[in-house]
């Protein structure tokens, strides 16, 4: 089924699991250079993953709160396009790079997106999540999608607890056309099913 809405599938680690995700028809696929995380790989790894999938494929490198150093190795050894931050990094650091960047919303500090996403201009997108300052990187819970404002444009990323369940009612319950998705298409952290990715995708284009 064609995809007609832009869908990140993130926290990808494994080569099959980019094959069956682009197969599925996601847009973009993330990976995760925090080392905290389940679902952290190397500059190594990601680099074989990205060998085996379409040039076409947007790559993600999620950042939260990491030295200006480390993610400057990482783009200097991976094919990444886009870098997500998900931390408190400020706009200035998020632009030293270059590169065109994505900035995570902490829905989970009850903050007024728009007026946050106001302190990141130069953004690409804006990735609405349910985390906080004191929970860095996506929780896996849904936050109540009507504290999200109306209208808004294509910039605006919606993130924190979809599923192959929910994901229909997230399209149907907000304005938005891109979604970001990670452990609800899991069978354990960093390990997705290829069978829920393809369902996410049918689901949310239903």
């Amino acid at each position: 089924m064609k995809n007609r809405l832009f869908t990140k599938f993130c926290g990808i680690t494994q080569v099959q699991d980019a094959i069956n995700a682009q197969e599925a028809g996601c847009n973009a696929l993330g990976f995760v250079f925090v080392k905290s995380s389940k679902r952290y790989l190397d500059s190594m790894q990601c680099n074989k993953i990205i060998n085996e999938i379409s040039p076409l494929m947007v790559t993600v490198g999620l950042f939260a709160n990491n030295a200006k150093e480390q993610i400057e190795s990482v783009i200097n050894q991976c094919n990444i396009q886009v870098l997500q931050f998900h931390g408190s990094e400020s706009s200035d650091f998020c632009e030293q790079f270059k590169r065109p960047y994505w900035k995570a919303i902490p829905m989970a500090d009850a903050i007024d997106p728009v007026e946050y996403a106001m302190k990141y201009p130069n953004a690409l997108g804006y990735v609405i999540d349910n985390y906080g300052q004191k929970q860095q990187g996506g929780s896996g819970d849904k936050f109540d999608w009507k504290e999200l404002p109306k209208g808004l444009n294509n910039k605006w990323i919606l993130a924190g607890g979809l599923t192959v369940d929910n994901i229909k009612e997230a399209r149907q319950n907000t304005s938005l056309n891109s979604f970001d998705v990670s452990s609800g298409i899991e069978v354990s952290p960093g390990i997705k099913s290829k069978q829920k990715m393809n369902q996410f995708i049918k689901n949310l284009n239903d």
